[in-house]
């Protein structure tokens, strides 16, 4: 057991200890697995001699924060720096968070397995505007006070000293205001190189022995960190303005060089929203939408060499085992080697049975090129976003796309194989009428009568309502949630009448919420802290809404904030229009929360641009037309950097995967340790990778998702280890089992052991058919105090003598069936009697024909009807899976 604080039967950790993660995360926890660390990509690192111990906490489950691709990035990219260490955190589901405030435990990293507060520096993402509430739950679960104006005043170096905490990501560079009173510090704009910077200054300041308000005002001089702390709301009540003369009025956002080859960092044991390889291809979008915050807070765009991306993308792929990739950008079309460079990718993968994704495109880009590439033997989705549904609309919002364009990339789209196409629209933008809402509909009707000659579209239809953001030139607009739920029903009607196209709408309590929460100040950090006590998180998550809807109108209700309180809106597109240009300036012209912030736009330029969007004036792309003036070029920031568009190889078709069924082997494993937390899907996922990554010869499966023939003897329950299973595997050259032992078992993590391999022969039967018994152990303990020590020999017995054992479920279809199990029960045993009244049992089981066999489960339920109380299995292990012919 690690050492720590015994409380009962639990050990709680010390900070200068790992916690007991055994004692605290197995079977009883939902997805045990997204919680074990060890990845694919982590080493070793050296606690002790690090000088700078950084947590990357993201503030969501694993499965979402594990697959964001900044997030590895940083966390590469920390862990090279000499001397620092780099771990990282999510938000446990309810069931672990439950546990952990049961036992006083504090959050810990997945890797060391150390409790949060042992950290320096921990950091999140904030991507989101209702994130807030995750942080919050974190930081309570790490047992951090909560504010930074509680954490104190003693040297990082002081035992007793609560770690850093800042925030980074687009939410936190838009506007940090809301959130500021939780932050010791702000990292705005990219983190590459900022990120590394700040950690030397830490280092520094732990050696010099300075208290933490002395490290704050060091950090307030690195250029890109914003300390709240050191600034103070000026006389209007509004602008934010330094304590301290040494202190900059504005902080500028970095920008960074993007750097794919720290993409490949980690690749997870469990299955994630993304999961493929992610290589970024070009940060930066110049589009100019006038609604879209990414698009004003990444500029300048900045393009990645063609020769980095592939490179990345070859070497991720083999490094990793992926079977998918994906190339990202917020505009990936406008890359404009991306013709090029995704040709030269599939020609180079054209046998490896790999899938190319892309996230949403410019429709008016689309072309052959990117047709032939986008896919593989498995043909990936096509999302397009024409965001309005008349071109005056789009006009406004400055998306720079005709109805001819869209019609052009749909009619391409269906020209290479496609029938369903995604499409992204939104309500609710300046100067929308309800012309402009059925106008949705229309481009509906008309994309489907207009490409019918080449079969039948399916659409895919996203609605969101348009929620102004920070530092655009919408920024000053206004919305109304009644105004959205009246358009949602008007397009819907409109909707009812077609077919072919599916339509999901977003909730207008969540857009009510963002736009409150994003374009607020400091007021609002008590609504937020009450939202989050009030039962707020997991925000973004449908099945969460009704919850956080109730916790934050009562919170904002509370706090007296229910009516307008926000000075800088300038009402509807009507109240705009209705302004003269001089009124429209001055208006602009007032002091907004996030305005020290320094994003490189100009404030005038974003009024500017609210001029032209009212004259609906297209401004080009200054990517690839002249300089829009919009302030971010110069030494600071940098320049665009375009690459121009090389040269397009000739297309070579793609091969299915090998499918020769040559040589068949039966390998003997082990799952043990952390292993046995893995579900039989992830362990599945995970041999494909490993073989994908051995280059042994495997044979596929055909059809339309053709699979590694891999056949894995009668899975496993959760929780189980197991000492003797049984796989078969099947490869289209002969292989020397030894040599196939030897080429994967160094893939494989700790806790997979390759026992034994022999050659079978593909044509003999099946694993499944050869398959005979199971033998298992496991305890059995009593949930309840027995007035008399329990009997379990007599127990075990009157099961055995059992004529008939009756088991009754449902099938897949939720009928309910019944089968008699006593064929199955060859033996049952105790092995072991405990004084707390545990029995350790021995079952031998039989297995027929379709696979059907006897569960530990089941006799764990009938057992607990004999004795008269209930009993939980503990402590479960497959000691072997018995075969008719034993390798």
């Amino acid at each position: 057991m690690t050492s720590g604080v015994r409380t009962s039967d639990v050990v709680v950790s010390s900070l200068d200890h790992p916690v007991d993660f055994h004692a605290l995360v197995d079977s009883g926890i939902n997805k045990p697995a997204r919680y074990m660390g060890h990845e694919l990509g982590v080493e070793p690192r050296d606690w002790q001699t690090a000088s700078v111990r950084w947590a990357l906490t993201y503030p969501e489950i694993y499965e979402v924060g594990s697959s964001n691709l900044g997030h590895i990035i940083l966390y590469s990219i920390l862990n090279a720096v000499p001397g620092q260490l780099c771990d990282r955190a999510y938000l446990p589901a309810a069931d672990l968070a439950g546990r952990l405030r049961e036992r006083t435990q504090a959050l810990f990293a997945v890797e060391s397995r150390r409790p949060l507060p042992a950290f320096d520096i921990l950091g999140f993402s904030l991507s989101y505007e209702l994130g807030a509430t995750n942080i919050l739950e974190m930081l309570d679960l790490a047992q951090v006070p909560i504010r930074a104006a509680d954490r104190g005043d003693l040297p990082l170096s002081d035992p007793a000293a609560p770690p850093l905490i800042f925030a980074g990501g687009p939410t936190a560079t838009s506007n940090p205001e809301p959130y500021a009173p939780f932050f010791d510090f702000i990292a705005l704009g990219d983190g590459e190189e900022l990120l590394p910077e700040i950690g030397l200054v830490v280092a520094q300041a732990k050696a010099d022995g300075l208290t933490r308000s002395q490290l704050l005002r060091d950090l307030a001089q690195v250029p890109g960190v914003y300390v709240p702390a050191l600034y103070g709301t000026g006389a209007d009540g509004v602008t934010l303005e330094p304590l301290h003369p040494d202190v900059p009025a504005r902080v500028l956002r970095r920008v960074a060089t993007p750097m794919p080859h720290y993409a490949m960092g980690l690749v997870p044991h469990v299955e994630t929203v993304h999961d493929r390889l992610t290589v970024e291809i070009r940060r930066g979008c110049t589009r100019g939408c006038r609604f879209c915050q990414p698009g004003m807070l990444t500029r300048p765009a900045r393009d990645v060499e063609p020769e980095a991306v592939i490179e990345a993308v070859e070497t991720g792929m083999k490094q990793t085992g992926y079977s998918d990739f994906s190339l990202l950008s917020l505009s990936c079309s406008d890359y404009l080697a991306l013709p090029a460079v995704g040709v030269e990718l599939r020609n180079r993968l054209a046998d490896q049975n790999v899938t190319l994704q892309l996230p949403s495109q410019r429709v008016d880009r689309f072309d052959e090129d990117i047709a032939h590439i986008l896919g593989g033997t498995r043909k990936a989705g096509l999302t397009f976003a024409p965001e309005a549904g008349t071109q005056r609309l789009r006009d406004i919002v400055n998306k720079g796309l005709t109805d001819d364009d869209l019609l052009h990339g749909i009619r391409t789209a269906m020209q290479n194989g496609y029938r369903k196409v995604k499409l992204y629209f939104m309500i609710g933008l300046p100067g929308e009428t309800d012309a402009d809402v059925l106008g949705i509909a229309e481009t509906c009707v008309m994309l489907q009568q207009r490409c019918r000659d080449l079969g039948r579209l399916n659409l895919n239809i996203t609605i969101s309502n348009f929620t102004p953001k920070p530092h655009t030139p919408f920024q000053w607009h206004s919305v109304s949630t009644a105004e959205f739920e009246r358009r949602q029903v008007l397009l819907k009607e409109a909707f009812r009448r077609l077919r072919g196209v599916k339509v999901n709408f977003t909730d207008v309590r969540l857009s009510a919420m963002e736009d409150f929460v994003g374009r607020s100040d400091r007021r609002l950090a008590p609504v937020i802290e009450a939202a989050w006590r009030a039962g707020a998180g997991m925000d973004a998550w449908f099945e969460s809404l009704d919850r956080t809807y109730a916790a934050w109108t009562g919170a904002i209700a509370d706090a007296g904030l229910e009516g307008r309180y926000r000075e800088m809106e300038v009402g509807g597109w009507s109240a705009v229009a209705a302004l003269d240009r001089e009124d429209l300036e001055a208006f602009c012209a007032q002091p907004l929360p996030w305005d020290h912030i320094d994003t490189g736009i100009d404030k005038a330029w974003l009024a500017d641009d609210l001029q032209r969007a009212l004259a609906a004036a297209v401004v080009p792309d200054c990517s690839f037309d002249g300089c829009s003036s919009c302030g971010v070029c110069g030494p600071d920031l940098g320049h665009n950097v375009v690459v121009p568009a090389p040269e397009v190889p000739t297309q070579v078709p793609t091969q299915a995967p090998p499918s020769e069924r040559v040589c068949r082997i039966r390998v003997q494993f082990a799952k043990t340790g952390s292993m046995a937390l893995l579900s039989h899907l992830d362990l599945m996922r995970m041999l494909e990778r490993a073989l994908r990554r051995s280059a042994l010869p495997i044979s596929f499966t055909g059809g339309f998702h053709p699979l590694p023939r891999i056949q894995i003897a009668l899975a496993l329950p959760l929780g189980a280890e197991a000492q003797s299973e049984w796989m078969d595997l099947e490869f289209t050259e002969a292989l020397d089992p030894n040599h196939f032992r030897k080429t994967l078992q160094p893939l494989l993590p700790e806790g997979i052991q390759l026992l034994a391999a022999a050659e079978v022969p593909v044509s003999g039967k099946s694993l499944s058919q050869e398959l005979t018994g199971a033998i298992w152990c496991f305890d059995l303990v009593p949930q309840e105090q027995a007035p008399m020590p329990l009997d379990w020999n007599a127990a075990v017995n009157q099961l055995l003598q059992a004529t008939t054992l009756v088991w009754h479920d449902t099938d897949k279809k939720g009928r309910p069936r019944e089968r008699d199990c006593r064929p199955a029960l060859k033996a049952l045993q105790v092995t072991d009697q405990n004084a707390n009244g545990s029995v350790r049992l021995r079952l031998e089981a039989a297995v027929d024909e379709m696979g059907r066999s006897l569960r530990p489960a089941q006799i764990q339920h009938w057992l607990a009807e004999t004795v008269g109380q209930p009993l939980q299995v503990q402590r479960l292990g497959r000691e072997a899976l018995l075969l008719s012919a034993q390798c």
